[in-house]
């Protein structure tokens, strides 16, 4: 008797696609070409590994991260899916490889932040009533080293925060890179050099930190955010603060980012300006 035929299923059909990238993430994906691990994957985004490094590749519908790659279509297709965690793609020379997919990345835009200037008086009205803690997480040893401009203080708060909490980023760590991010935009809009100048004399003791403390993805983010490099909705609610945008617009989508991570950027951008203008 003959065994039945056994019907195998079609392999995805080659896909290449064109793409919008992050300045910041440019030497890797125009450098020599590097094998990236597949950190994990859904239907808005596929997150790799590069060692200290991390792209993400992401639909145009998910939130645009400092770090991405943006594909030209929506969370509804498949082709992300297709891509398994523990896979690897191939990044550099201007794509990005794996599995059915093709990026070409084709066009750039600069995720670096920089504000209008404004006055401490102003800024202060415009955080007026915005939460700026976040429950079960102890700010004010951060605040206290940021108004004294002490890296070491910075270093310390910064680190007994690092990997509190779940996920890919945990919510403390969010918190974490929005102070450090609104730090850095909003003291340059004050003109406050001193305390941007604490952050830069913590940055690479505090990047080897994160790495070892939090988790991979994480600790990128935070990379980014020292440099002022931030999600685009957090980019729109420091424009806000500095007088472009709407406040209270801006804070609310801010907010509704993932499950905990806008709330704890949000409330760290907050926790920053009024820390600076405590100093100024």
């Amino acid at each position: 008797m003959t065994a039945p035929a056994v019907e195998q299923a079609a392999p995805p059909a080659l896909v290449e696609v064109p793409a919008v990238a992050s300045l910041a993430v440019r030497a890797l994906v125009a450098g020599r070409r590097r094998r990236f691990g597949v950190l994990g994957a859904s239907t808005h985004a596929v997150w790799l590994d590069g060692g200290h490094d991390v792209l993400v590749l992401s639909t145009r519908d998910a939130t645009r991260l400092p770090n991405s790659v943006e594909l030209p279509f929506d969370a509804d297709r498949a082709l992300m899916a297709s891509i398994p965690p523990g896979d690897t793609m191939q990044v550099g020379g201007g794509f990005v490889t794996g599995g059915p997919l093709t990026v070409r990345v084709v066009r750039w835009w600069d995720p670096r932040l920089v504000l209008a200037p404004v006055a401490p008086g102003v800024l202060e009205r415009r955080l007026n009533g915005l939460p700026g803690e976040v429950p079960g997480i102890d700010s004010e040893p951060l605040a206290c080293a940021i108004r004294a401009r002490c890296p070491t203080g910075v270093l310390d708060a910064a680190t007994e925060l690092l990997g509190l909490g779940d996920g890919l980023t945990p919510e403390a760590d969010d918190m974490v890179a929005g102070t450090l991010a609104g730090t850095r935009c909003l003291g340059h809009a004050l003109g406050m050099r001193r305390s941007v100048a604490a952050l830069d004399a913590v940055a690479p003791v505090l990047m080897a930190t994160a790495m070892a403390r939090t988790t991979t993805f994480s600790a990128a983010l935070l990379r980014h955010a020292l440099r002022g490099e931030v999600a685009a909705p957090a980019a729109a609610f420091l424009r806000a603060l500095a007088g472009r945008g709407d406040v209270v617009a801006a804070h609310t989508q801010l907010r509704k980012v993932g499950h905990s991570s806008g709330r704890a950027l949000a409330a760290g951008i907050v926790l920053a300006g009024r820390t600076l203008i405590a100093t100024a």
